[in-house]
């Protein structure tokens, strides 16, 4: 059996936020109506359920207040949930006291909801210079930075990623840079070869593996048709 820590970050307009991307043309769905929730997680949940997988679900804690019953019914299926920063800041670039107040901000956020995560992914990737002994302080006993960040030793536990098992890495124009500075081809995958890529990834038997998908990617269906095979093949192996 292969172990496999299935991870699924991102929710909702908190990135387009943070990078003052969201839409506010007449015609654009408010604020709070994002089909990476409204449509995405729903059906994501239930190929979950189907499946008999648990996953961390990393998740900005703006979207407490924007979706509270979606972060609340991501708990209530049996998933764990890890603080994904206020709006998804660059962490890396943050410095301790702002970094500080927005775990302060974010941990408040989920209490409101009755909920108390103890798992933390810093947004993209790589930890901020206070980490991880600031993250301890916050409660935090599990962090998920990127493998090949310059990580620091600390009191809690590291479960590192691979960039290539992020589904947005091989899929995104955006990390065209990444990929290229990595040794691979710049141009993104198409959702054939991108899921075909982690398949072959997750049947090597190498152990333990961290998986990281994004539910907004979901919305392609090509790549929604990849990802229920991807659930089919975790939930085999492991």
């Amino acid at each position: 059996m292969t172990a496999i820590t299935l991870t699924f970050d991102n929710l909702g307009e908190a990135t387009a936020l943070e990078r003052g991307t969201w839409p506010t043309r007449p015609g654009s769905l408010p604020l709070g109506a994002d089909p990476s929730v409204t449509v995405a997680l729903p059906r994501l949940l239930d190929e979950l359920d189907h499946h008999g997988l648990a996953a961390t679900f990393c998740v900005e804690a703006i979207n407490c207040g924007l979706y509270p019953g979606a972060v609340r019914e991501i708990a209530a299926r049996g998933h764990e949930l890890a603080m994904h920063g206020w709006r998804h800041e660059r962490w890396s670039e943050l410095e301790p006291d702002r970094e500080r107040e927005l775990l302060r901000r974010s941990r408040e956020a989920f209490a409101e909801l009755g909920l108390a995560p103890v798992r933390f992914r810093p947004p993209g990737g790589a930890p901020a210079a206070a980490d991880p002994e600031l993250l301890a302080e916050h409660g935090i006993t599990w962090w998920s930075p990127a493998a090949d960040a310059q990580l620091p030793a600390g009191p809690i536990d590291t479960v590192p990623f691979d960039w290539d098992l992020v589904d947005a890495y091989l899929l995104m124009e955006s990390f065209a840079e990444l990929r290229a500075q990595r040794g691979e081809q710049a141009a993104r995958l198409s959702p054939a070869t991108a899921g075909a890529r982690l398949r072959e990834r997750i049947s090597s038997g190498a152990d333990p593996l961290v998986v990281v998908l994004h539910p907004f990617l979901m919305l392609d269906e090509a790549w929604w048709a990849e990802v229920r095979g991807l659930l089919r093949m975790v939930a085999a192996v492991t």
